[in-house]
């Protein structure tokens, strides 16, 4: 049966597993539910239902309050003037590996949905989720399901930045040099030119490595520019999302082996109005 979380339920998660010696993000579903989310319970950071058979915990989920600022989100015209959209947060979601493949998980989130759409309390139009690498198929292999793919290259252009400029500030202590033509101007904005040449041929050929571990960008022909912004480096990622490559960045992430390397969680949700209508009629 399914239970709210309590200290009299606490003995029937000790054993729960969801990833068994595959390990990876998994690992921390198991840990919060043993070790943070009666606390968080009773705290009201989130609420964490789990289900019971036999005494032993063999699913869980957790849900908390969230708002999706999404400028690309698919809803109708008369409300894309709103700055947020209410959202269910879906925090955490997994299955003990003995219950896996069975159909539970997909039962288990037709009645978060129902739930949430008969919910005559607290409206949300959509739930929402930031998917580890190793579920993130799962969730996409539902057509329902949507990318948030501006969050998504925020996120991506994060991490290219974080690595360039931790590779730049490497190259630039120990000397290392790119060529380049400089002009014979001794004036401050030549210089500036001349440097700004200089390291974007460097930021450029770290991008160019970087594709090698991320083959997303290179899928997309994704491209770097430099700037400044008060004297510091700013990296934006350029040609990654554009409403054209969207479809091939969902048929790219819905490989589950392509993206078991990310660094990163991808940012989903479902209309929880269409879901409901699909499911339920």
């Amino acid at each position: 049966g399914k239970h709210l979380l309590s200290k009299e339920w606490q003995d029937s998660v000790k054993d729960f597993d969801c990833c068994g010696e595959a390990g990876g993000n998994l690992v921390k579903l198991n840990q919060f539910l043993k070790n943070n989310a009666l606390s968080y319970n009773q705290d009201n950071l989130s609420r964490t239902n789990i289900f019971v058979e036999n005494g032993k915990c063999i699913a869980y989920y957790s849900l908390a309050m969230n708002a999706i600022k999404e400028p690309k989100i698919d809803i109708e015209e008369k409300y894309t003037f709103l700055k947020s959209y209410p959202a269910v947060f879906l925090t955490r979601f997994a299955i003990d590996k003995s219950f896996q493949q069975t159909g539970l998980g997909k039962n288990i989130l037709n009645s978060i949905i129902r739930n949430t759409y008969k919910d005559k309390e607290t409206g949300a139009r959509f739930l929402f989720l930031d998917a580890y690498p190793e579920s993130v198929s799962w969730y996409l292999n539902n057509p329902l399901f949507e990318i948030l793919y501006t969050a998504l290259s925020e996120r991506i252009e994060y991490c290219c930045e974080e690595e360039i400029i931790i590779k730049l500030n490497k190259r630039l202590k120990g000397g290392h040099s790119i060529e380049c033509k400089l002009n014979g101007d001794v004036n401050l904005d030549a210089i500036k030119k001349n440097c700004s040449e200089i390291l974007s041929k460097h930021v450029n050929n770290i991008f160019e490595e970087l594709v090698l571990y991320n083959p997303l960008l290179k899928v997309c022909d994704s491209k770097v520019k430099l700037s400044f912004e008060d004297n510091r480096p700013k990296i934006e990622l350029k040609d990654f999302n554009t409403r054209k490559k969207s479809p091939l960045i969902r048929e790219w992430l819905q490989n589950r082996e392509n993206v078991l390397n990310f660094d990163i969680t991808i940012p989903i949700y479902v209309d929880i109005n269409k879901y409901y209508t699909a499911i339920f009629g």
